[in-house]
């Protein structure tokens, strides 16, 4: 998760806020702990500390959207650009890695029965119950819609569900600063009429629940906390490699693959267990290192461009048809 890096909403003398990336890859190392002690452990009846385990995910991943919400609230407050250019850099931030999550568990998946495993959930493995399923129709759809339709997570990457939530938090954001901002009357008129539609369409979506109600108050806890907050204290040292979104959604299809491969016909030793997880975290973090130099840099910055010099042409020209109108 947390797709707008504290490098590309600040300047490079901004106090403190790079270092959003170091917590963020933190909290994101804590995710990927948990989800290797789920798939590797859990199923060999260590189960103690599962509870444990699960919560501090689920604080890591509050804790994301605080953070997401914070640098949004500064990137939507510092540019001011318009709604449109805002999305297209989001998704421009969002949609390469998310394909390349998408492709890795489509490469899995393939692979899989190709050695003739099945992606069935293993056979009395305790409380790890994923099956390696997915629907690239859903899917396609969900990438289609920004993540109002359709349903981007599966069994194979669960861990996309706070992904779709946070892309709403995107809309949501975009189009209540749209509607603040707009230097038109017009302007703020659509921009509120569309701003409650996607609201309607969150509060109706079947699977709001009170975890995402806690994740939407999250995001908006961090986008008030951007008007307060102008620099943040050193504590932590500046990342160089941002790894931690791509980490985020690439580590589960590689974790589970590996145990639906491993955990057949017999289950391992618990030191063959946890080699397999710490070996599945390292290719992880190798495949969230190599998006994050190769494939996160592929952004859509030129078409945000191109488009506000549309805008800003469009505006010319009506300008100068107005002045000779009255002329």
């Amino acid at each position: 998760m947390l797709h707008e890096t504290a490098r590309e909403t600040t300047t490079a003398g901004a106090s403190g806020w790079r270092q959003l990336d170091t917590a963020r890859l933190i909290l994101a190392a804590v995710v990927v702990a948990s989800h290797a002690y789920y798939f590797f452990l859990t199923p060999l009846g260590y189960v103690l500390f599962a509870s444990v385990a699960e919560w501090m995910a689920r604080y890591a991943v509050l804790c994301f959207f605080v953070i997401s919400g914070l640098v949004i609230g500064r990137s939507l407050t510092a540019r001011r650009d318009g709604f449109v250019p805002f999305m297209i850099r989001r998704v421009g931030r969002i949609y390469p890695p998310l394909i390349a999550s998408v492709v890795l568990v489509v490469t899995i998946g393939h692979a899989l029965r190709w050695a003739g495993v099945s992606p069935a959930p293993l056979a009395d493995a305790g409380p790890m119950v994923n099956s390696f399923s997915y629907d690239l129709g859903s899917t396609a759809l969900s990438l289609a819609t920004f993540g109002f339709c359709g349903k981007l997570a599966s069994g194979a990457n669960i861990a996309l569900w706070s992904l779709v939530i946070e892309m709403r938090c995107y809309v949501v954001a975009g189009l209540l600063a749209q509607a603040i901002l707009s230097r038109t009357p017009g302007g703020k008129m659509i921009s509120a009429i569309l701003l409650c539609g996607a609201l309607a369409l969150l509060v109706t979506d079947p699977m709001f629940d009170s975890v995402i109600a806690i994740c939407y108050a999250a995001f908006a806890f961090g986008l008030m906390l951007s008007l307060a907050v102008e620099q943040i204290p050193r504590l932590l040292p500046e990342v160089r490699v941002d790894i931690s979104y791509s980490l985020y959604i690439l580590h589960q299809p590689v974790m589970l693959g590996l145990v639906l491969a491993c955990y057949r016909p017999f289950f391992p030793s618990l030191a063959n267990a946890i080699s397999l997880g710490l070996a599945a975290s390292g290719v992880a973090v190798t495949l969230a290192w190599l998006s994050a130099r190769w494939i996160e840099p592929f952004r859509l910055r030129p078409l945000a461009k191109a488009y506000d010099s549309l805008v800003r042409t469009f505006l010319a020209n009506v300008g100068s048809a107005a002045a000779s109108a009255i002329k």
